[in-house]
């Protein structure tokens, strides 16, 4: 697991090399990285989801840093390209020598969250952070959300059930001021 502490070292490391080599790179962080970097809604992640170039670089600059610090070859990855469609919102993050490092919006974070629609995982913890966030308040602004970035023949049926499931949890906790169930 990654904390935020490490994934900035690493992040920084990443930079610096960059910067030896004469590049300048850029990071796009999302899921759980995002959440435990940019919103601090949790202390660790297993990997950081981006997109990032140079990517050749990147990625033997990530390995090396594998190797060195002791971490799964795919801490660093771009595996959610997938679910990131052109022209995704962004915000900054940090700047970084050799490094900038922006985030996906926290709507546009929902709406991949709500995609993947893995309940009882993390994916249900930071759907009802990123909805309290978001002062989401009916399971129709949430779809709406999603629709907004993703066309709805791709919406997966399962998703509007985790909506209300997390919408009821992200409005008890709410109500109550803090966490109501366990999630599983």
């Amino acid at each position: 697991m990654l904390s935020r502490k490490n994934m900035i070292e690493y992040l920084k490391l990443l930079g610096a090399e960059l910067k030896r080599r004469d590049k300048e790179g850029e990071i796009l962080l999302t899921g759980g990285a995002a959440m435990c970097l940019v919103h601090s809604a949790r202390e660790m992640t297993k990997d950081i989801d981006a997109l990032y170039e140079p990517a050749e670089d990147i990625n033997q600059i990530a390995a090396r840093i594998a190797e060195e610090y002791d971490l799964p070859a795919d801490w660093l990855n771009d595996s959610v390209k997938g679910f990131v469609t052109a022209g995704a919102p962004t915000e900054e993050f940090m700047a970084l020598d050799g490094l900038r490092v922006t985030a996906v919006t926290p709507e546009y974070l929902l709406a991949m969250k709500l995609m993947a629609s893995r309940y009882g995982e993390k994916d249900s913890e930071d759907i009802i952070f990123l909805m309290k966030k978001l002062d989401i308040r009916a399971a129709d602004q949430a779809a709406d959300i999603v629709i907004k970035f993703y066309p709805p023949n791709r919406i997966p049926p399962k998703t509007m059930y985790v909506i209300e499931e997390c919408l009821a949890e992200a409005l008890a906790q709410k109500q109550s001021g803090g966490p109501t169930m366990k999630m599983l």
